[in-house]
């Protein structure tokens, strides 16, 4: 009786999308009390339901209940439901690094049954890169990696492209003609997509994918289906996976000490370790900016990244610049939640007129003229929002910690030579945001530069990039051969 309840629930909110709904239903059921045997699968189904209502503080809470809860579950789906939880981590204020990584070293504990498969050095005229990922489509990852599956050195490496997600579009058409090869690994298992990858013998493969998407393409990578294996780019933290030899990243995200917080080794590009292309999108963008009196900032980040935290640092700057307003533009276009976002602000003490909330929508590059400083989020901070901000000529302030994934923003404003926008503290953050809003002549002239400086900078330099990257390539290799 509860199981068919459950699944009622379930479908009905995958057949309407209404999220609020689904929750009070499973909460009623909770109430009644959850059988044993289905805590896991109800809990991580209230998790989900309550990330969607961006209650980050709930989600968590129910996904540690499934997690203990997981005994019945196949390896597969325990592996989802950790990636899950981890990636969820970085949406909450307060977790530590420390924290941070245990809690996905502990992830890579759940492969010690998997039997690696075998490999042998030798060396090799052209490697064999492979790029792994579950969204080779119309995606911010694609924006920041297609330098790579087109400008590589033919004569040096051959490239093939491998898709574990379902999603497909004009964009994937346009992935596939580049690379030597595309293989779809959506209707295989984990270890029949690996034995895919290992048959075509890839010698480095390049997880861009993660623990994001419930960490499909990590449960690949951990037979070891290539004999040097690396992760970044689509995701920004360890993935604690053995299997996993390398992570992506530059001399800005990742200080000496960040060493210690990864299972993997780092890579260190000496410039960016992101390679922005803009979406061609920007051609049909038609808006003039022109500076706002009193001056607006904003943030068109994910709403989930938007911590209570952030919010009391931005009603700061706003208390501090007289008559100023805020303009918040979530990714999803669900009302819904901007409604909630409402609440929340004025929950910390925003006036209603301070505020302009506004939902996703598919056409909004131009709406980036309606703001004068973006302000970014923290802990979790924007990557394709913050050079989106960037292109369309919009100073960005950024907050940074020690790791890894929060210090994106910080990478690119030193990049584009614009660090004195980036903050290692609250309160710099707030005196640099209040600074920028008090000098029109600065702002304006800021307006006209960014892009431009963006162009120039080694954030859009993809040859350069490529290089770099290339040449990390045959470093890894070589440590292969000499291992």
């Amino acid at each position: 009786m509860f199981g068919e309840k459950f699944v009622r629930v379930i479908r009905q909110y995958e057949k309407t999308g209404d999220s609020q709904k689904a929750l009070s239903e499973l909460e009623e059921m909770e109430r009644k009390g959850v059988p044993p045997n289905a805590r896991a699968r109800f809990y991580e189904a209230k998790g989900l339901l309550c990330f969607q209502m961006n209650e980050i503080r709930p989600t968590l809470e129910c996904f540690r209940v499934a997690l203990q809860s997981a005994d019945g579950m196949n390896a597969g789906d325990r592996q989802r439901l950790c990636s899950n939880y981890v990636m969820y981590l970085h949406y909450m204020e307060g977790v530590t690094d420390e924290e941070l990584r245990d809690a996905h070293f502990s992830y890579g504990q759940m492969f010690s049954h998997v039997v690696p498969f075998p490999h042998v050095r030798r060396t090799k005229e052209r490697l064999r890169v492979g790029y792994l990922s579950s969204n080779l489509s119309d995606s911010i990852v694609v924006n920041f990696s297609v330098q790579l599956f087109s400008g590589y050195d033919r004569g040096r490496y051959e490239v093939v492209l491998y898709e574990t997600g379902q999603k497909k579009d004009e964009v994937t058409d346009w992935l596939r003609g580049m690379a030597n090869g595309w293989r779809d690994l959506s209707g295989l298992s984990a270890e029949e997509a690996a034995r895919r990858i290992y048959e075509d013998e890839v010698d480095i493969l390049f997880d861009l994918t993660g623990h994001t998407e419930g960490g499909r393409t990590l449960q690949v990578a951990a037979y070891r289906p290539a004999p040097v294996q690396l992760c970044g780019i689509g995701y920004f933290d360890t993935t604690g996976l053995p299997a996993m030899d390398y992570f992506l990243g530059d001399v800005y995200c990742d200080p000496a000490e960040n060493d210690a917080l990864f299972s993997e080794r780092l890579i260190r590009l000496p410039k960016s370790h992101f390679c922005y292309t803009p979406p061609v999108s920007v051609l049909e963008c038609r808006a003039k900016y022109h500076l706002h009196r009193p001056v607006v900032f904003g943030s068109f980040n994910n709403f989930h990244k938007i911590t209570d935290g952030m919010l009391r640092l931005w009603h700061q700057v706003l208390c501090r610049v007289p008559g100023s307003r805020l303009l918040l533009k979530n990714v999803s276009p669900d009302l819904k939640l901007v409604k909630a976002m409402r609440e929340r602000t004025l929950r910390i003490g925003f006036l209603p007129e301070q505020l302009d909330l506004r939902p996703g929508s598919w056409k909004y590059l131009d709406e980036y003229a309606d703001m004068d400083i973006a302000l970014d989020t923290y802990p979790y901070p924007g990557g394709g929002t913050t050079c989106e901000a960037l292109y369309m000529g919009v100073p960005v302030i950024s907050l940074y910690g020690r790791r890894h994934g929060s210090r994106f923003g910080y990478s690119f404003l030193q990049n584009i030579g614009m660090g004195e926008l980036a903050a290692a503290s609250p309160e710099e953050y707030v005196e640099k945001a209040v600074a920028l809003a008090g000098d029109a002549e600065l702002l304006t002239a800021l307006h006209k530069i960014l892009r431009e400086s963006l162009q120039q900078s080694p954030v859009m330099d993809a040859c350069g990039y490529v290089r770099d990257v290339e040449a990390s390539y045959e470093r890894i290799w070589q440590e292969w051969l000499d291992a």
